[in-house]
């Protein structure tokens, strides 16, 4: 959504090279989500399987941490189209942002 809102240009497409990796971020989570499900079935789809007193405590923390970290991409990425600008400091926000999303999704 906040690369659908920028300019055409170096920003925008600078915000674009970062999507690939989110989207393996996502599909990563995805996946782990699918394995816990199997494993320890929640009550309701909504529900991250197992945590937080279940059987995967730590899989529910990464998790809720992942998700953190993707919106904190979000924000970076949205100074960025805020600014209309390719600023490398705004953008090395970005990067750091997706590169811990990628630790915490297991993808590092």
């Amino acid at each position: 959504m906040v690369v659908a809102g920028t300019a055409p240009g170096p920003a925008r497409e600078s915000l674009e090279a970062f999507l690939p990796r989110v989207d393996l971020v996502a599909r990563s989570v995805r996946a782990q989500c699918l394995r816990a499900q199997e494993v320890a079935p929640s009550s309701s789809a909504m529900l991250v399987p197992g945590g937080p007193d279940g059987e995967h405590p730590e899989v529910h923390r990464r998790l809720t941490r992942t998700a953190t970290a993707c919106a904190q991409v979000a924000e970076a990425a949205a100074m960025v189209r805020v600014s209309g600008e390719a600023d490398p400091d705004l953008l090395a926000a970005v990067e750091r942002a997706v590169v811990k999303a990628e630790e915490l999704a297991l993808l590092r």
